[in-house]
């Protein structure tokens, strides 16, 4: 062998008898094959095996098979995002004169594919009150073919009934989608309870660092399978190797991270609820939220992740608050290490918020700081907002706020 070919061709890695405890991370592009007649028949290794980097590596079938058991799926499948997951099942499941349907509180990036993607294809996409329950019943019709839920919702975290929902699409034959970013498997599993796909943004939560990108699929049925796989392939989307790992090294501390920030979180509010700048909390586990006792029904737990109506008050004395911020960050996402903070104003495109008070709505995600200096920046923040020198925190009752985490043995 001559030097040129040595410097291309290196000894190859010998790993049998290598034990780690991390996901290898395999990076290709091109895939070969032993024989040609293996490589003439690649296309037959698009669900399972390996045929080309963009459609599947060890280190992404590994994560897929994780996802997969976490879900109590047969099946799941990566995507470039979470929006890219959402758009993959819309243009797997739907097609030109169908109908899908999509709660008012889903994210608002899903809303704007509807609107401007869909719809230009011809897919009418009807959006729905997302406490409709059993409602929903009204709205399907033989040409629903996509019935999306979001639970909680996007900023207003209303809880959805899903088990209703899934009943009524039924009739219609209609594939229901829950996005879990929230919960994650581990406070609720759509699957279980009677939801076709079952999908994450698995840049938040399940990542757990703010530094990647990505999505998830979770079925049980494998035609269903087959078909996203499919449109997946015929778009392009694949995941990057060395993301795959980071995702599944998030994993592994998921649980710990996410009861870390349920209790910040309700150490929070008890501390910061009475303030006079406070206006409403939108928290699953309050008593007065949206789908409650939906919530206690379904759910075995909250997280860190809700948002504060704070009582109207000037657009600087927002600003000036937000600039007083320590350890607060202000950006999009949520789910990571530090604490974030993102305005928002739903009210802009939703015509189901009656039941919202008049004021600013600012998304909070709890990190995993002290919640000590939480608390204080939050105060803080706070009394800029209400003009005083001092915070005035109070507390709220202790029946006011619940968690179920107590029943998973803590």
């Amino acid at each position: 062998m001559q030097n040129e070919t040595l410097h291309v061709h290196p000894p190859s890695a010998d790993d049998s008898e290598f034990g780690g405890l991390s996901l290898p991370i395999h990076r290709a592009s091109t895939v070969v094959f032993e024989t040609a007649e293996a490589f003439e028949s690649r296309h037959e290794r698009i669900y399972d095996g390996y045929s080309y980097g963009l459609y599947g590596t060890p280190t992404s079938r590994a994560l897929e098979r994780q996802i997969a058991a976490l879900e109590g799926a047969t099946r799941a499948l990566l995507t470039p995002s979470g929006l890219s997951a959402i758009a993959l099942v819309c243009l797997a499941v739907a097609k030109t004169g169908d109908r899908i349907l999509m709660p008012f509180s889903m994210y608002g990036p899903a809303r704007l594919l509807a609107s401007r993607l869909l719809q230009a294809l011809g897919i009418e996409t009807v959006g729905y009150d997302p406490m409709i329950g059993t409602g929903i019943a009204e709205l399907l019709d033989v040409r629903t073919s996509l019935v999306w839920l979001e639970s909680p919702g996007s900023v207003t975290f209303e809880v959805q009934d899903l088990p209703a929902v899934v009943a009524a699409a039924r009739g219609v034959g209609a594939v229901v989608a829950a996005d879990n970013t929230w919960a994650t498997p581990i406070l609720f599993n759509p699957l279980v309870h009677g939801a076709d796909i079952s999908m994450q943004s698995l840049s938040k939560y399940a990542s757990g660092h703010s530094d990647l990108l990505m999505g998830s699929l979770a079925v049980r049925d494998e035609t269903l399978f087959r078909k996203l796989k499919d449109t997946a392939r015929l778009l392009g989307l694949g995941v990057n190797p060395d993301d795959c790992f980071l995702c599944a090294r998030g994993l592994k501390t998921l649980p710990l991270r996410l009861r870390q920030s349920e209790r910040s979180a309700i150490q929070i509010l008890e501390a910061i609820r009475s303030h006079d700048a406070i206006a409403k909390v939108l928290h699953p586990s309050l008593q007065s939220h949206p789908g409650h006792e939906i919530w206690k029904r379904d759910f075995d737990g909250s997280n860190g992740v809700f948002s504060l109506v704070f009582a109207p008050a000037s657009k600087g004395a927002l600003q000036q608050a937000f600039g007083s911020l320590r350890y607060f960050k202000i950006g999009a996402s949520w789910g990571g290490a530090t604490s974030l903070m993102a305005p928002s104003d739903p009210r802009d495109s939703r015509p189901d918020l009656d039941w919202l008070p008049d004021g600013q709505v600012v998304r909070l995600s709890i990190g995993l700081e002290n919640v000590i200096d939480l608390i204080e920046d939050l105060t803080g923040f706070l009394s800029v907002i209400a003009g005083a020198k001092q915070a005035r925190p109070g507390r709220i009752a202790g029946t006011e706020l619940e968690t179920t985490w107590q029943s998973r043995g803590d």
